[in-house]
């Protein structure tokens, strides 16, 4: 007998852009469920979303948008960024998944929030 499909919650507001793409807005009351999902919620609340909150922060100062295109321009400054921040520990030991997966995940993020900021006013 199959099982039962997975009801999925619904996210906090759901739109679409001009090309048709559909935008999910989702938080940690609403995340999807699934295989490895309650890992990847995991990563994102120890891991992302400071090194985020960090970034956003740095483009929010005085001279932030330079600093923070700067340490966004390749992955090798963004893992120097990270290694300020204490992110791998005491040692500093760089981490190949800062440089290969986090990196991108992250100027995605970074950019989309920065993009958006400088929309606004327009």
């Amino acid at each position: 007998m199959p099982r039962k499909k997975t009801l999925q919650p619904k996210p906090l507001e759901r739109f679409h852009l001009m090309g048709g793409t559909e935008v999910d807005i989702v938080d940690e009351t609403c995340w999807p469920i699934g295989r490895g999902q309650h890992a990847a919620r995991g990563f994102e609340i120890q891991r992302m979303e400071p090194i985020i909150e960090n970034i956003i922060n740095i483009y929010m100062g005085p001279n932030g948008p330079t600093k923070a295109n700067e340490i966004l321009s390749s992955a090798s400054k963004f893992v120097d960024h990270l290694s300020h921040m204490g992110i791998f520990g005491e040692d500093g030991k760089d981490d190949t998944n800062a440089r290969k997966y986090w990196c991108e995940k992250i100027k995605f993020r970074a950019y989309t929030y920065i993009n958006a900021k400088e929309n606004i006013g327009r």
